[in-house]
């Protein structure tokens, strides 16, 4: 992933990324991190209404990205 991207922030903690969201304070703001538990993933975490939600982002054998759907919407565990 380019490091020179605003929103890409490689070596950070999902608390962190939280912190960094929490205080842009607007709906939309978005970062991309390392995934703290998966080698080679991302994870994007997403402001809305006062809340961040975290979505893996994770590389297939061709290396191309997809985002990990959860079954349990209600889920929103670590990344």
């Amino acid at each position: 992933m380019p490091s020179h991207q605003p929103w890409y922030h490689d070596n950070i903690t999902r608390s962190k990324a939280e912190d960094l969201l929490s205080k842009a304070a607007r709906d939309g703001s978005f970062l991309i991190r390392d995934s703290e538990s998966i080698q080679g993933a991302y994870a994007l975490c997403v402001l809305y209404q006062n809340c961040v939600y975290t979505y893996r982002i994770l590389p297939n054998e061709d290396k191309k990205l997809s985002v990990q759907v959860e079954q349990n919407p209600n889920l929103h565990g670590p990344v």
